[in-house]
């Protein structure tokens, strides 16, 4: 599944969007700060921390982004869908399983094609 982010509007959110978008480069050393990120009171930044975090691949990643899954915003628990399809796992996959159930159904379709893509084995 490929899950584009679009840039924010507001300049000085677009430039703390890309600032946490380049987080991910540092790879794992960026996992705490990431992490922080997933509750701030911006959508981008949340949407942006989750990508960087399923991008990265940290395990230590699962709990944080499973909490996510509760946010109020649609586009956040779809891009969160996306960060744990990408990580795989048990863990993933439970949350994965209640994200089915989504009031969205965009957030339901990601979560059923992220359980395919590991139940076929294309993720671990």
């Amino acid at each position: 599944m490929n899950a584009e982010l679009e840039y924010p509007s507001d300049d000085s959110v677009r430039e703390r969007w890309r600032t946490v978008s380049d987080m991910e480069k540092n790879g794992r050393a960026a996992v705490e700060g990431l992490t922080r990120e997933l509750q701030s009171d911006d959508k981008w930044i949340r949407i942006a921390a989750a990508d960087a975090l399923g991008n990265i691949g940290d395990q230590k990643a699962l709990d944080p982004l499973a909490q996510l899954l509760f946010d109020k915003d649609h586009d956040v628990r779809f891009a969160t869908v996306v960060a744990l399809g990408k990580l795989g796992g048990p863990m993933a996959e439970k949350s994965l399983v209640g994200a089915c159930k989504d009031a969205n159904c965009y957030v339901r379709m990601a979560a059923e094609e992220a359980l395919s893509h590991m139940k076929n084995g294309l993720i671990s």
